[in-house]
């Protein structure tokens, strides 16, 4: 049994110093996302995950010497609840909440001393504080040293407090205690911080709105380890790679010159910036010139008193779809956020994002309801107007699920209006629309040998085009750009990957029904 000295946690006098092994789980998700590809796995076709993890890797590489680290991204692992480390870390974001109780529950059942940390933990600590022996809130950098000797000295605190550290001083993720070949793209994390003040946004409640970024040459050394190890795709983890000018038109620059010397070819890049980077076309070229070929951009509604009404104002005044197709007449294919259920929408919201949605050259589409993260503005406005549902922590990935009664339609209207929304917009008649115009306005170069679906995708296409005479259609379209346009032979696969697991996720929240989206949506009463 412990004993408490000061403000620390000990064990019994004269007990060995043995806490210098760490297993370190990345739980899997509560429900599938637009971006977590289970799909891979259920349908047999690679045991296998869309972006590696980053958190795992960066704490190994936080860990003084003398400890043992092993690492687990359960999304395709088992869990060894049988581990031998001394000390479980357990880190996720509040759709990987419920599975982080039950694994801290079971490994302090097993003796093990628990860590839990990482966004949700940070944002809302009385969440998780029951449910570990150690929360640690916040970023690490700056308490990594003083956590892990505390433990080595078997003499440790309830909670840990990270700062907003200098990402200069940032180490080279442990790739090596990473599995290969387990994910299809790599993670760097280049900044951290946005300056833009969305309601709904938790990023500067937990990083902060002054960002913080690495050196250009940290980036290149961080691209040459996952380089070596074969990656050629890797997503930036920055919550605004753009937002700072200088500071983007360096490490861009930086990264062409980088990916213009690879001897077994160029790396692409992804990652999230805002729409108030069209305005800039010297910058988007600099994006292309670099390998960024994929953005994910918050678009969030067509409706301008909705965007207004959530502080969104670098998309307000201007015409977002004309912004987006400058993104993919520079050579960048777009992922657009899309939310539902702002104070402002009516039941007349669905349609309108349809019809903006149909507009753009985006093929794929993450559109959620309304959610307000627990630490955010929006978080404290619904709360003060009586306005949450339960106790806030319903945010779990299901498309149709929100904690916020909405305030111009009922809850049943709302999730009513958002399933026939999936089922229009993923169609896959309006899908291959948004496909060919996407394809109408990215540049053609030079032509090289037509390119066909690797055997893993050639087995996706396979399924898809299983499920009806459209989905057919939608793969025969796919394959023909792939033929007639090798210069998007990446972007097709992708489309191919994000389309399979949409489709997967509406299917597994029971959320697919094609009629439905056939249909016109049915007016008010």
């Amino acid at each position: 049994m412990a004993y408490i000295e000061e403000d620390r946690i000990c064990s019994p006098k004269g007990r060995p110093a043995l806490h210098r092994s760490l297993y370190f789980v990345n739980p899997r998700e509560s429900a599938p996302g637009y971006h977590t590809f289970e799909f891979l796995r259920e349908w047999r076709i690679v045991n296998a995950v869309n972006i590696a993890d980053l958190t795992g890797p960066t704490v190994a590489a936080l860990l003084p010497a003398g400890w043992d680290v092993r690492l687990c991204d359960e999304r395709v692992q088992a869990v060894d609840l049988n581990t031998s480390a001394s000390v479980v870390g357990i880190t996720g974001k509040v759709s990987q909440r419920q599975r982080m109780i039950e694994l801290s529950a079971e490994f302090r059942r097993r003796g093990k001393l628990v860590i839990i940390g990482g966004p949700h933990a940070s944002l809302n600590p009385e969440d998780m504080r029951p449910h570990a022996d150690i929360l640690v809130r916040g970023e690490i950098e700056e308490i990594a040293s003083t956590l892990f000797n505390d433990l080595a000295r078997d003499v440790w605190k309830n909670e840990y407090v990270g700062g907003k550290p200098d990402l200069k001083l940032s180490p080279v993720p442990r790739w090596d205690l990473y599995p290969r070949n387990i994910a299809l793209t790599g993670q760097v994390q280049t900044s951290r911080g946005c300056p833009f003040e969305c309601e709904f946004c938790d990023v500067i409640q937990y990083v902060g709105r002054k960002q913080r970024w690495k050196e250009p040459s940290q980036v290149i050394s961080e691209l040459e380890t996952l380089y070596a190890r074969g990656y050629r795709d890797v997503f930036f983890a920055d919550d605004n790679l753009t937002v700072v000018r200088r500071r983007a038109r360096e490490l861009l620059s930086a990264l062409a010159e980088w990916n213009r010397s690879r001897p077994a070819g160029r790396m692409r890049f992804s990652t999230q910036v805002s729409i108030d980077t069209a305005r800039d076309p010297e910058l988007l070229d600099l994006c292309s010139r670099a390998g960024l070929g994929t953005v994910f951009i918050g678009i969030e509604s067509a409706n301008a008193e909705s965007l207004a009404e959530v502080n969104k104002r670098q998309n307000l005044r201007i015409d977002l779809a004309a912004e987006v197709s400058k993104f993919v007449s520079a050579g960048i294919m777009v992922i657009a956020g899309m939310i539902v259920g702002f104070d402002h929408d009516g039941p007349d919201i669905f349609e309108i994002q349809s019809r903006f949605i149909s507009e753009l050259p985006v093929p794929l589409i993450n559109i959620s309801l309304l959610m307000a993260p627990f630490a955010t503005p929006l978080y404290t406005r619904m709360r003060d107007e009586g306005r949450l549902i339960g106790d806030g922590n319903v945010m779990v990935g299901d498309l149709l699920v929100t904690n916020i009664r909405p305030a111009r339609m009922t809850s049943e209207e709302l999730r009513f209006g958002m399933r026939w929304l999936l089922n229009r917009i993923f169609s896959p008649k309006a899908f291959g629309e948004r496909v060919q115009a996407f394809a109408r306005i990215f540049p053609r170069t030079q032509a090289t040998r037509p390119l066909s679906f690797s055997k893993a995708e050639a087995a996706i296409a396979r399924q898809i085009a299983s499920m009806g005479t459209e989905e057919l259609g939608l793969i025969q379209l796919l394959e023909s750009i792939n033929r007639e346009r090798p210069e998007l032979h990446s972007r097709m696969t992708y489309v191919l990957l994000g389309y399979a697991q949409t489709r997967y996720a509406l299917n597994a929240g029971g959320i697919w029904d094609p009629n439905l989206g056939r249909q016109e949506m049915p007016k008010a009463a």
